[in-house]
């Protein structure tokens, strides 16, 4: 005898209804083009990985030598010439802080019970790696105008910066997004407890 199609306690019907998120998730309670936002922030990923891979800037030195520097090349150069603070605080502030807070607005959007205690956590850690979303746009620009004021070096923009810019300020757009949705989903729930 044929099963019954609209049961949902077999295991067939368990495995069809298996998502990639928690049930209750921002995700999966989304309506309209909110649903969006968790491509959106896999979009501003690969944003984020073109624009510490893409030449930021060409150091133009004399007439005859110029070399094309990313992020990531910026920040291995200035490790390579024992400027390690500097270094760091390239890769804390344009590869760390911006990957962090991409994971954790992901993890939010697909993983968090919107309902639940660690919405309120994971938001906290969001809104501080969000105070910091500037910070990594001004390191760069920073490192621009440093050697734009030596006297032998001439400096050339690059597409590298400005896809890094958008990346940053369509974080900042995507997370402020998110914060609102999962403060909407926050407050319906508590009206569904009382």
């Amino acid at each position: 005898m044929p099963e019954d199609p609209t049961r949902t306690d077999t295991p067939q019907a368990t495995r069809k209804t298996a998502t990639l998120h928690h049930p209750r998730s921002l995700a999966a309670t989304a309506r309209g083009p909110d649903r969006l936002l968790g491509l959106f922030f896999l979009a501003v990923s690969a944003l984020l990985v073109a624009g510490w891979t893409l030449p930021i800037m060409t150091v133009h030195k004399l007439v005859f030598f110029a070399e094309q520097i990313s992020i990531l090349e910026a920040a291995a150069e200035l490790w390579d010439s024992e400027n390690y603070v500097l270094g760091a605080v390239v890769v804390v502030f344009s590869v760390v802080f911006p990957s962090l807070k991409m994971l954790v607005a992901l993890t939010l959007w697909y993983g968090a019970d919107a309902r639940g205690p660690d919405l309120a956590r994971l938001l906290g850690w969001l809104e501080t790696f969000g105070r910091w979303s500037m910070l990594d746009v001004f390191v760069v620009a920073l490192t621009i105008v440093a050697v734009e004021v030596s006297i032998i070096s001439d400096v050339t923009t690059h597409a590298g910066l400005y896809v890094f810019t958008a990346a940053v300020v369509l974080s900042m757009a995507g997370v402020r997004r998110l914060v609102v949705l999962a403060r909407r989903a926050a407050e319906a729930g508590e009206g569904v407890k009382a």
